[in-house]
């Protein structure tokens, strides 16, 4: 009696039943499998930049504590840009602070603060960067590239020189990573080089000192005109 045609006995039933469940069960662990999606990287929490709101007008100033040393810091207003603000050296501990333009022209004053420099290794930058909280908001509203206009600031910690965002933005993980350097102007390109590397192009120093702040309502709406300021200022 051939193979197919031969009598099933008890231990064939339940060899054969076990099969068919397996069978059975094993598509449906497939699809299971490739529907299942990879779990997504965890955020890494990291330090953020220290504020103050609480500034006063004396005539024709703006009057406040150093986030940093509470050292006492008066700036003229009319050292600030209505959009895009302006910053300033704090006069005991040197931190750069970034102060609104809002304070200039009394736009979303209670929404407002004053942001300290924070220090961050030029290797860890680009770490410090993708983590942080208002870069992923940006993201969520798809509105990224308004850092490269406002909100992204970043100065060596010893020599001071101002880093654009565009250098600072697109600055990769490793060195083997490619940056489109057409959108770099030349004097961009050597500082993107030399960051890459790890170190300041003018002192060597490797550390910055970082600022992202909230992007105000104001600076969103006038975004469309920002570009041509930023040319201007550059």
């Amino acid at each position: 009696m051939g193979f197919w045609h031969r009598n099933i006995t008890g231990s064939d039933s339940v060899k054969n039943c076990t099969q068919e469940k397996r069978a059975v069960e094993k598509p449906k662990e497939q699809i299971s499998g490739g529907n299942a999606q990879t779990p997504k990287a965890k955020k890494l929490k990291i330090p953020l930049n220290k504020t103050t709101s609480e500034v006063k007008y004396i005539l024709n100033s703006v009057v406040f504590s150093c986030p940093i040393c509470d050292e006492i810091n008066t700036l003229d207003l009319n050292e600030l840009d209505p959009i895009l603000g302006g910053e300033t050296l704090c006069v005991q501990c040197q931190d750069v602070l970034h102060v609104p333009g809002g304070y200039r022209t009394r736009s979303e004053l209670p929404k407002l603060k004053i942001y300290a420099g924070l220090p961050v290794a030029v290797r860890k930058f680009p770490v410090f960067y993708w983590n942080h909280p208002v870069i992923h908001e940006l993201d969520e509203r798809g509105i990224t590239r308004i850092i490269i206009q406002y909100g992204l600031w970043g100065f060596c910690q010893r020599c001071h020189h101002q880093f654009s965002p565009a250098v600072l933005m697109n600055l990769p993980h490793t060195t083997g990573e490619i940056v489109d350097y057409r959108s770099l102007s030349s004097d961009e390109m050597v500082e993107m080089k030399s960051l890459r590397t790890g170190c300041c192009p003018y002192c060597s120093h490797r550390i910055l000192l970082v600022i992202i702040s909230e992007v105000p309502h104001y600076v969103i709406s006038a975004s469309e005109n920002l570009s041509h300021r930023w040319d201007d200022r550059r």
